[in-house]
Parts: C-alpha cells; sequence; structure tokens
C-alpha cells in the first residue's frame, strides 16, 4: 500500500511538472508571435507590395503625404534616365561644376567648383551614396535649366500616376511644399526597375570613389548583402526620420519594402527586415495563367465566325498565406454566350472569378482574341433558318 501511494504521488508530480512544461512552452511560443515582428508592430510607416502585381501584402499609413528626404533621388535619376533614353543626354557627356552643386550641404561626394565630370559618375554619386551636390549638378546640367528639371520631375510623377507627390528639388532636403507617400514610393522603384533595366545596376553600387575618396552604400541590405536584394535608396532629414526604399527577388516572387520616419539607422534596418522576412515567410505566389492564354471558347451570333477565342492579356497570379492550398481556390469562368457580332479585338467579353478560402474574391478580364465582324444579308438569313430549323428538331426529339 505504502509503495502504491509513493507511485501516485510520483504520476501526480510528474503530471504537474508536464502540465508546467506544456504552458511554459505555450507561454514561450505567444512571446515568440509577440516579438517575431517587435520594430514592424512598433513602426507607423511601412508598405509591402508585390512588384508584379501590386498586391499590397502589410502597410500602415500608406497615403500619408510625408517628407521622402533622400529616396527623392529615385525621381531624379528616373529624369536623367528618361533623357538618357530619348537621346537628349548621354551617360558620357561632362558635365561642369558650379556653385550651387559645391555649396550644397548634407550628404557629398566632394565635388569641387569647377570640376568636369560625366554624367554617369553623377549618377553613381547620386545614388550610390546618396549625394546633394550630384543631384543638383545633374538637374542644372541634363535640362534647360534647374527649375525646368524639377518641372519635369513634377511632370513624370502625374504619368507615373503618383498623384500625392510634389517636388520642390532634386535631392530632398526639407522645402515646404516638397512631398511623397509610401505607396508613391513604392510606384517610383519598380517603374524605374520597369522601365530602364538596363540601369538597375546603378541603384545597388556598394561603395563609389570620387576624387580618391571611397564611400559606402547607406543600403543597410546592400551592405549586409540580405538575399534576393536588388537594390533601393535611403533617406533621411530631421523631418522626415529615417526612410529606406528596397526591392528584393527570390525565386518568382519581387517584393518592394518601404520605410519611414525610423528614429535612427538601426531600427530602419529592423524594420525593413522584419517586413521582408514577413512578406517572404507568410505568403506565397499562385499562378494560375499565362499572358495571352486561352480561357474560353464563346459562339458568336451572327459573325463571320460562329466561335471566339477569349485570352488573358496579362498573368494571372497573385500572393496567398502560405497555409493555403491549391484546393481552397476555386477558379470560375464567366462570359455570356452566344456573343453579338460584331466584336473588336481586345474587347471585354468575359471574366474570370477567383475565390480563395477565407479571403476576397479576384476579378480578371478576359479579352477578344481577334475582330469578328457581321455576315453578309444572304448568311444571316441562312443562320437564322439554321438556328430555328435545330429548334424545332431538337423540340421534336424532346
Amino acid at each position: 500500500m505504502q509503495k502504491f501511494l509513493k507511485l501516485k504521488h510520483s504520476f501526480k508530480n510528474t503530471l504537474v511538472i508536464l502540465c508546467a512544461i506544456l504552458l511554459l512552452n505555450i507561454k514561450i511560443n505567444d512571446s515568440f508571435a509577440s516579438f517575431a515582428y517587435q520594430y514592424l508592430e512598433n513602426a507607423n510607416y511601412y508598405l509591402l507590395m508585390d512588384a508584379d502585381t501590386s498586391e499590397i501584402l502589410k502597410s500602415r499609413n500608406i497615403d500619408e503625404k510625408i517628407s521622402p528626404s533622400s529616396m527623392t533621388k529615385l525621381m531624379t535619376a528616373y529624369v536623367v534616365f528618361d533623357q538618357v533614353k530619348k537621346g537628349n543626354v548621354r551617360l558620357q557627356n561632362r558635365c561642369l561644376i558650379g556653385k550651387d552643386a559645391w555649396r550644397k550641404s548634407g550628404s557629398s561626394m566632394f565635388l569641387n567648383y569647377g570640376d568636369v565630370v560625366s554624367v554617369d559618375d553623377l549618377l553613381k554619386g547620386l545614388l550610390a551614396v546618396s549625394a546633394n551636390d550630384a543631384a543638383i549638378a545633374l538637374a542644372q546640367t541634363t535640362a534647360d535649366s534647374y527649375e525646368h528639371f524639377i518641372n519635369l520631375m513634377n511632370l513624370k510623377a502625374k504619368e507615373l500616376k503618383m498623384n500625392n507627390s510634389h517636388f520642390m528639388n532634386p535631392h530632398g532636403l526639407h522645402q515646404d511644399g516638397h512631398y511623397m507617400t509610401l505607396k508613391d514610393l513604392a510606384t517610383l522603384i519598380i517603374r524605374l526597375y520597369n522601365d530602364f533595366p538596363e540601369y538597375s545596376q546603378y541603384m545597388s553600387i556598394p561603395e563609389f570613389t570620387y576624387r580618391n575618396i571611397t564611400q559606402k552604400n547607406r543600403n543597410p541590405l546592400i551592405k549586409n548583402h540580405y538575399e534576393g536584394i536588388i537594390g533601393g535608396k535611403t533617406g533621411h532629414t530631421n523631418q522626415g526620420g529615417y526612410g529606406l526604399v528596397v526591392m528584393v527577388k527570390r525565386d518568382n516572387r519581387k517584393l518592394v519594402a518601404v520605410v519611414n520616419k525610423a528614429p535612427n539607422p538601426k531600427v530602419r534596418e529592423n524594420i525593413i527586415t522584419e517586413l521582408l522576412d514577413y512578406g517572404f515567410n507568410n505568403f506565397k505566389k499562385i499562378y494560375i495563367y499565362e499572358k495571352g492564354d486561352e480561357v474560353a471558347k464563346i459562339n458568336v451570333w451572327l459573325g463571320n465566325k460562329k466561335q471566339i477565342n477569349g485570352v488573358i492579356n496579362k498573368s494571372v497570379n497573385f500572393n496567398v498565406r502560405r497555409e493555403v492550398n491549391l484546393n481552397d481556390i476555386k477558379v470560375e469562368v464567366k462570359y455570356k454566350s452566344p456573343l453579338n457580332a460584331p466584336i473588336k479585338k481586345n474587347e471585354v467579353i468575359g471574366a474570370i472569378q477567383i475565390k480563395i478560402e477565407g479571403d476576397q474574391v479576384k476579378n480578371f478580364d478576359i479579352f477578344a482574341k481577334e475582330n469578328i465582324d457581321k455576315v453578309g444579308f444572304i448568311r444571316k438569313i441562312k443562320r437564322i433558318l439554321e438556328y430555328k430549323i435545330n429548334n424545332q428538331i431538337n423540340r421534336f426529339l424532346k
């Protein structure tokens, strides 16, 4: 009996210990979940976007007008690249450095008054070491005037549908009326890479040397060789705090991350790293159709062809949570049949509706692959008679 009581007591103690371990493990896991993205949870200005689909995966205050600081220089670069592509400027052009560039405060590539520097080197200084003097020099020498360059920046912003951005200078130092939003910054870096892929290397230069002075790129993801980093741009002013916009590619996914108003460079680095880790760890990309895929054959009424192919004009792909399975995704092709002729090529003739369990419905248009004209009068009468005869036969057979 005494032996049994000892065993009972031992079992009870073991059970208590196991329960304590289990509760401790739950607390540890909860704590890990809470602190896995602790810097991100405490940040107020960030955006994570898919670069190909423009899906927003995580965000906070993305439409608030903020000081973009030196991230402004991405628009400066866009205007210069555009001028080069149009043939108005060449990368080998030599620029005479004036007093305005020489005297400019802040980040610098150490231009001297009277230096003659290539557009190529000025772009490297602009994007690798965030040189304010390079920004002034580019604005003064690649357009009719400094003022004209600023006008070009604002015209490009409208053209790129960056409707909440306005530029007063090419460098990003604080000036009333100079602002952007995180969403516009994401749009800008995506367009830079898409419109000028041949110049993308300028945004990933690890260091730059001018006048025997070597400076490192301030982008912490370039410095730390963050997996998949393509490039980006840092920024800092008292008004904007510490900011960073980057593009990262892993496998079939390209993500853009933007952070602003961080209190110091280390916090900025931690926020942007957690933001990207969150995107790559918690989401995956699903591909349904490729651009140009035929998704439906639709009957046509009184056309010179009896059917038309419905196609997709862009790849149908999107991000889903990692736990989502293919069985959770339902694809439905919707269209009216028959379609009345005439039908113009690229006319919307239907839609694909994709339902994801626990997520929103996604819709994609279906377009006509070709033109379908109306049939002539004789063929029209023939088609109508064929239709009526077939209807009568079907009724008789029933």
